[in-house]
């Protein structure tokens, strides 16, 4: 006679470990993540919706060149606690280096502000910003998120891959296994095709979403797109022994799909690049110096702490100007702090880089995230965020922080060379070749190989494709055109 199981409810005490992200926290790795126009349009924001936020007109003493050591010796204090009664605090003691004396004298008395129309106008999102956003409200694990969003960092406008996922492996040095899952969680969001690595890849996902991937459809993506492309469609009715209607039909929805799936949230607006930092060379040295050109200068209006001493304030001004204070504090400790972590970055970077900066990228030596973030002491999702959609001036050119960070490929001399160079060397072949009689991707190899780069065919195959060149039969037909 069997027993049924009954169910019943009970109280169970546990421990356990659960990655919390506060307010103040997300506030921070959005500061680190924008670039100088980004943080400037943010600064702008919040100066206008926080009233004890005051801009400065006039420049500090402290100029634009940051040394490292006056740097190091800065000593940041913590925000008030929750509860704490911000009136009691001595100011100048906490926060001297945000408080501006200039507003202790006067006088007003709280207005109340209304919502403008202005206030509810806003900017359409990039395809960054919608990813990233897809990504906070995921359930994937915190470890996975942060492989994901380096992938999101390392997408083009078009959606697609600029760095292939061993790449990501090394840089971030994880597991394989890792940074496929966190792939895969990138691949399944909205819209679908993005963080693929090849048209061929894009299509097939978007024929896996449309449960089409077993059918004609899928056959077509997978083994006859070059012929599709070449319009060979006998060759494609002999090689799948399909019926012309269904080939018909077929292409048809294929036509449907999108190879650019990341175009739908590309900006009109052309793009502006601002050097978020400049490196020099000063009297034999390379210095890092934060632009700061066109942010706004903020300090605190010490103006609201004689509201909290008056009389016949209401509570609820009280606690607003409270939270006001807070956030205002939190704000400026978060760009402190993200211009801190920007200048650590770049000085190592110098130092790594130091040859690129005196020769150009052929000079250009490998460097991983890791090794930074090892260096620095900190997390690799840290780093890559310092390095996304920022640029640096350098005696070489405006140049983005992530070009900066390469794998390596072997050398004859027991050396490693950047990818970066491989590329600029596969680039300038391609450049100088024959047009009636180009290069074709095993000889590129040889030319490589001769010079004592150890590469592979199907590596030489895949950085042409990334650097979006075509092969040599292509280049072969557009110069005869």
């Amino acid at each position: 006679m069997s027993r049924r199981a009954q169910l019943k409810p009970s109280l169970v005490l546990g421990l356990s470990q659960r990655l919390t992200i506060t307010p103040s926290l997300l506030q921070k790795i959005e500061l680190l993540s924008v670039n100088q126009l980004e943080l400037s349009e943010i600064l702008q924001q919040e100066l206008e919706e926080n009233p004890l936020l005051d801009e400065v007109s006039d420049h500090f003493e402290t100029g634009p060149e940051v040394s490292e050591s006056s740097r190091e010796s800065e000593q940041d204090a913590d925000p008030p606690e929750e509860g704490s009664h911000l009136e009691d605090l001595d100011y100048e003691y906490f926060f001297g280096d945000y408080l501006g004396s200039s507003y202790e004298r006067q006088e007003f008395e709280p207005v109340e502000q209304k919502a403008t129309f202005e206030q509810f106008l806003s900017s359409a999102n990039s395809l960054w910003d919608y990813l990233n956003w897809q990504l906070n409200l995921s359930g994937i694990d915190s470890d996975l998120r942060e492989i994901a969003y380096f992938i999101v960092g390392n997408l083009d406008e078009d959606g697609y891959l600029t760095l292939p996922p061993e790449e990501v492996r090394q840089q971030l040095q994880v597991p394989s296994e890792s940074v496929d899952a966190a792939l895969a969680a990138v691949q399944a969001l909205d819209p679908v095709g993005v963080a693929c690595r090849d048209l061929r890849e894009c299509l097939l996902l978007q024929a896996r979403a449309a449960g089409l991937e077993d059918s004609l459809v899928g056959a077509l993506i997978r083994d006859c797109l070059p012929l599709i492309e070449g319009r060979k469609y006998s060759t494609i009715l002999n090689r799948l022994a399909c019926d012309p209607k269904d080939l018909s039909g077929a292409l048809e929805l294929i036509r449907g799909f999108s190879p650019w799936p990341g175009q739908k949230y590309a900006s009109s607006q052309p793009v502006y690049v601002r050097p978020d930092v400049h490196i020099r060379k000063v009297e034999g040295e390379y210095q890092v110096s934060l632009n700061d050109d066109g942010l706004p200068k903020l300090r605190i209006n010490l103006a609201y702490r004689k509201l909290l001493r008056k009389n016949g304030v209401s509570k609820e001004t009280k606690s607003f100007i409270r939270e006001r204070f807070r956030s205002a504090i939190e704000l400026l400790r978060g760009v402190d702090q993200r211009e801190e972590t920007i200048f650590r970055v770049c000085r190592v970077i110098i130092r790594h880089q130091h040859d690129f900066m005196e020769s150009g990228i052929r000079k250009l030596k490998p460097l991983l995230i890791k090794d930074v973030a090892d260096e620095l002491g900190v997390h690799p999702s840290t780093i890559s965020r310092v390095v996304a959609n920022k640029y640096a001036h350098t005696p070489q050119g405006v140049m983005q922080l992530r070009r900066f960070f390469s794998v390596g490929v072997g050398h004859a001399n027991g050396e490693n060379v950047s990818t970066m160079q491989v590329k600029d060397r596969l680039k300038n072949l391609i450049r100088r070749e024959d047009p009636k009689k180009p290069l074709s991707d095993q000889k590129l190899t040889n030319l490589l190989n001769r010079d004592g780069i150890r590469i592979t065919r199907r590596t030489v195959a895949k950085y042409r494709d990334q650097m979006r060149i075509p092969g040599s039969l292509a280049r072969k037909k557009a110069n005869l055109l």
